[in-house]
């Protein structure tokens, strides 16, 4: 388990880290799609 998130970091690091897109409120509240239907809506 140790190595794994050893590796799991060093693969994170050099990616630059987890990505933000989809993922910043301020873009949903100025109404940004991200071509994901809405589970919701019937």
């Amino acid at each position: 388990m140790t190595w794994n998130l050893l590796h799991f970091a060093r693969m994170l690091k050099d990616t630059g880290g987890i990505p933000a897109y989809g993922n910043l409120p301020e873009e949903w509240k100025a109404g940004t799609r991200y071509d994901f239907e809405n589970p919701e809506y019937r």
